[in-house]
This record gives C-alpha cells, structure tokens and sequence, in this order.
C-alpha cells in the first residue's frame, strides 16, 4: 500500500472534518481514500459518456496536447456511431472540434475526410458545409 501526503486548503479541511464528525466515515484518511477510488474509477470509464469526451478534448486542446485531445474526440465520435439513435448536436460538436484539433497538428486532409464522413450523417448541415468549404480552398 502506497502513503501519500498532501497539502489541502483550510475550507476543504472543515468539510473533511464535517464529513467524519458527521459519521461518513471513520477518519479523513478513509474519505481521502474513498474519494481517491470514486476519481479513478469515474476516469477508468470515460470510453463510456460521448459527452465527457467532448469536454476532455477541448481541456487537452487547450492545455496544448492536441494528440491526447485527439484521442478523446475520436473515442467519442466512434461511441456516438455504435448508438442506434445517436445525439446528433454532440456529434457535430465532437467533429468540429476533431477538425479543429487536426489543423492544430497540421492535419488539413485528415480533416477533409472527417468532413465528409459527417456529411453522411448530417447531409444538409451548414456548419459542416462550411468547414469543408473553407478547407477545400
């Protein structure tokens, strides 16, 4: 078993002590522990929920780690294909910024092709008619 010693702010150090005052649990080390199982188990699942995908992508876009963001937007369109009825709104949201993350890494025929698989599922939509305009320049 690994320790592990941390640093906290005085607010957070009052709600741990609430939280075990209150009986949640028997000491601010099991809470840490619990929290700290909760946390890798939510991010061993990600594969699973499109729509954090789509948020964890454009953090790591921001954060300048395109192919991590890439990774994550390309895990979330792939789920949103497999589903019989797929959300359609996040699905263009998740192209777009997958077009985006590839013109960051320089990537503009990559995007062509993302572009044009989209049209299959969303044939008429201006947004992507636009991006595929723009880049087809």
């Amino acid at each position: 078993m690994a320790k592990l010693t941390i640093e906290i702010e005085p607010a957070l150090q009052r709600q741990i002590e609430r939280i075990v005052r209150d009986g949640w649990y028997p000491d601010a080390s099991a809470l840490a522990v619990e929290a700290l199982r909760q946390y890798a188990e939510a991010k061993s699942h990600l594969g699973d929920s499109p729509p954090l995908l789509h948020r964890f992508a454009a953090d790591a876009l921001n954060a300048s780690k395109p192919e991590t963001a890439l990774k994550f937007v390309s895990r979330g369109i792939t789920l949103l294909d497999s589903q019989a009825i797929a959300d359609l709104g996040l699905y263009q949201k998740l192209v777009e910024l997958k077009v985006q993350i590839l013109l960051v890494l320089e990537r503009a025929d990559d995007a062509i092709v993302t572009l044009d698989a989209a049209k299959d599922k969303l044939p008429n939509n201006p947004t992507i008619d636009g991006w595929l305009k723009k880049l087809k320049k």
